[in-house]
């Protein structure tokens, strides 16, 4: 018996748009015009005989009919592309498109892509390095790696770790002093935080047991790239993950002052746009990118 199947790309239009809850990012997704995804979506209706979009002046919701269609759809084109993909032999390959802040692009990540490179053969990381948290799905990106408490509107993802502070200085500030140093004596020391986390350093001298009888030596910077620009030139202490610290440490250019680090909610995540199917790929890079992380925050606790 024939199936009584509407048009695909009628389907998929409709799918992408009500999954969105706009004609635009669906048109932006499957890389044609909004008008286009409108007419899709104007013959399905027709040819359902029922209206799936309520509309009004630049907006759009879905009916009770568009509802019930949405659910059960994004999971039978989700199989279909998962079907198309293995039997291809595609389901691993190619290239994925991510975006990261420059700061943990620089000094975490863009050194040990070709050990996730090696690891998955035919798959590539297309890395762009922006401080713009950009709209994935218009922007045509795959994921994106971000910093923050995970809590992005339209995103879903993967906690890849959490930050893990401790203090670190150039060696020039230490002035031949003894290490560790006391809390006390950190206390005393130029100290560099930044406009968003203002109460870290509190945060730290709790975690190691320690109240400051005096105002502390601030200098707020813009970011977490210029308080840690500011420890590396020998300006101020600062704090910072043991996995950023890691290889500045191993060098010498920074020396970590005690050992105390203190847990913040916020972290790297790896991002997708919420109520798209994950793909395996991003799910691959992101269980890679956590293995990492752990190795080298093993490495700096010993």
């Amino acid at each position: 018996m024939a199936r009584r199947l509407p048009s695909l790309n009628q389907l998929r239009a409709f799918e992408a748009a009500a999954r969105h809850g706009s004609f635009k990012r669906g048109a932006a997704e499957l890389c044609v015009t909004q008008a286009a995804v409108s007419h899709q979506v104007k013959g399905l209706e027709a040819a359902l005989g029922v209206q799936l979009f309520h509309r009004a002046t630049r907006k759009v919701w879905l009916t009770q009919d568009g509802q019930r269609l949405l659910a059960p759809l994004t999971a039978a084109l989700d199989e279909i592309e998962t079907a198309v993909l293995d039997a291809t032999g595609t389901r691993m390959t190619g290239e994925i498109s991510l975006t990261a802040a420059p700061f943990y692009g620089n000094r975490f990540l863009m050194s040990r892509l070709p050990r996730f490179h090696a690891a998955q053969p035919g798959l590539t990381v297309g890395l762009s390095l922006s401080f713009a948290e950009e709209d994935l799905a218009q922007a045509g990106l795959d994921g994106a790696v971000r910093y923050g408490a995970g809590n992005w509107p339209g995103l879903t993802g993967w906690l890849i770790h959490r930050d893990r502070i401790g203090p670190v200085c150039a060696s020039p500030l230490l002035d031949g002093a003894a290490l560790p140093r006391t809390p006390a004596s950190i206390a005393r020391m130029p100290l560099a935080t930044t406009t968003s986390w203002a109460g870290e350093w509190q945060e730290w001298f709790a975690a190691a047991g320690y109240v400051p009888d005096g105002p502390l030596h601030l200098t707020e910077y813009d970011s977490r790239a210029l308080a840690f620009d500011a420890a590396l030139s020998g300006n101020a202490v600062c704090l910072a993950d043991i996995r950023l610290t890691a290889a500045a440490e191993a060098s010498g250019s920074l020396r970590r002052l005690h050992p105390v680090v203190a847990e913040r909610p916020q972290g790297i995540h790896v991002v997708y746009p919420a109520g798209r199917r994950p793909d395996p790929r991003v799910a691959a890079f992101a269980d890679w990118l956590r293995a990492e992380a752990a190795g080298v925050a093993a490495e700096a606790a010993l």
